[in-house]
């Protein structure tokens, strides 16, 4: 396959990843705890857009690092950087998707938490975008 359409892709799977995590988080912020039918409805799109952009962001992303990763990456501290980036950024997933669970199951959930959650999506996307464009730790 050509680096173009791993680029694709990966582009194509980070807009709907952040966007639908960070919109997940905003619209799950601003009902009460009781509204157990927005729960399940975000949690549906959670599972059905959030997750799967994930993994076609991380395929893309991979396409294009794999071949080049020994003489390009592999000495690059920004990479390094925006890989461990990119870990935190999954795992903040994985917890809005357990919340989501959690307040779909009748459990009572904070909004603050996916206040919280909304924010650091936010940041860690801005972060990994500035290592990716600016190359900062260049060898």
């Amino acid at each position: 396959m050509s680096i173009i359409v791993f680029r694709y892709l990966h582009f194509l799977g980070i807009t709907f990843w952040i966007g639908s995590a960070v919109a997940i988080a905003i619209a799950a912020s601003t009902p009460g705890p009781s509204d157990s039918g927005i729960a399940q409805s975000l949690r549906k799109i959670s599972l059905r857009v959030t997750t799967p952009a994930m993994l076609v962001a991380f395929a893309g992303g991979f396409g294009m690092l794999i071949p080049n990763f020994a003489e390009l990456y592999s000495k690059q501290g920004w990479m390094h950087a925006k890989l461990t980036l990119l870990l935190v950024l999954a795992g903040a997933t994985g917890v809005l998707s357990g919340k989501l669970r959690r307040w779909a199951e009748g459990q009572d959930v904070s909004p603050k938490a996916f206040r919280r959650l909304a924010w650091t999506v936010s940041v860690l996307a801005v972060l990994i975008v500035t290592f990716a464009v600016f190359r900062p730790f260049s060898a």
